[in-house]
């Protein structure tokens, strides 16, 4: 494998791959990915020090993988030849976390995400790179040619960044793949002007976000086109001891949680 090169890559590509690494040392119980750990030492010392967040920030990020793999494996239980899709894959690991010997994988992300997965990751046959945006739909035929489904698509950490217009139109277009099922983290409008604060702080202020949503429910309505809810809960109630964190960790997920900050959604389609 060739050495892979970092220049210019954008620091927040490293976000969540830092939080995977500080929760498999520090609380490998909740959270624990090999993958991450094995290739960490690839990755430039000046993205990779726990440092530069907070336990809570960290923690976030590797929450967000914990409920994306319980979703995805509750989808390869029942159809474990399906194929999953990972909308802005950067520098995740699920296939590796999750890969059952049959199922299929397709990373959807910017070319030069991709190539760089590629010099971190190599290649796998049933792990396949997309580079294509979400928003163009030449995806969705590719994806048909690859498999017929059904299928699961996972959004982690994107949506925040796009308008709602397009979120909703997104939503809209994977209608099209026919059986599938989409899970995505929101957060509400609250928690989205303290993410906002946070960027600011961090001297992201390029980084908006945009997209939010206070009731699932409500937004099936306004997708419509036999759109259904599967499920919505609050982004930290799998953690059930939250006193094993941090103070203000524990109180940052207990009030997340509370005031329904941030969520996790499962959206569906009516099968036909």
């Amino acid at each position: 494998m060739t050495e892979p090169v970092f220049d210019n890559v954008e620091e927040t590509l490293f976000v969540p791959m830092r939080g995977r690494i500080f929760c498999s040392k520090k609380y490998p119980q909740i959270f624990k990915d090999e993958k991450a750990l094995e290739i960490s030492a690839q990755l430039p010392e000046k993205y990779m020090s726990f440092d530069r967040d907070s336990e809570y920030t960290l923690m976030a990020s590797a929450i967000r993988s914990l409920n994306m793999d319980i979703c995805v494996r509750e989808f390869l239980n029942k159809h474990p030849d399906g194929l999953v899709i990972n909308i802005g894959c950067g520098l995740e690991t699920i296939f590796y976390r999750n890969d059952n010997g049959k199922c299929l994988f397709v990373e959807l992300d910017l070319n030069e995400v991709c190539e760089l997965r590629k010099q971190v990751f190599g290649q796998e046959e049933r792990d396949i790179l997309l580079n294509v945006s979400l928003l163009d739909r030449k995806w969705i035929e590719r994806v048909k040619s690859i498999s017929k489904g059904p299928y699961l698509i996972i959004s982690s950490g994107v949506f925040q960044y796009f308008p709602k217009d397009d979120v909703v139109g997104f939503i809209r277009m994977i209608k099209d793949l026919g059986n599938v099922e989409l899970v995505f983290d929101a957060v509400s409008e609250f928690g989205i002007k303290q993410s906002r604060k946070y960027m600011k702080q961090l001297g992201k202020e390029d980084a908006l976000m945009y997209f939010y949503t206070d009731k699932a429910e409500e937004l099936v309505k306004e997708i419509g086109g036999g759109c259904y809810l599967v499920k919505e809960e609050d982004f930290y109630s799998r953690i059930k001891n939250k006193s094993q964190f941090k103070f203000m960790t524990a109180v940052s997920m207990a009030v997340s949680d509370i005031f329904h900050m941030v969520k996790l959604v499962q959206l569906g389609y009516m099968k036909h």
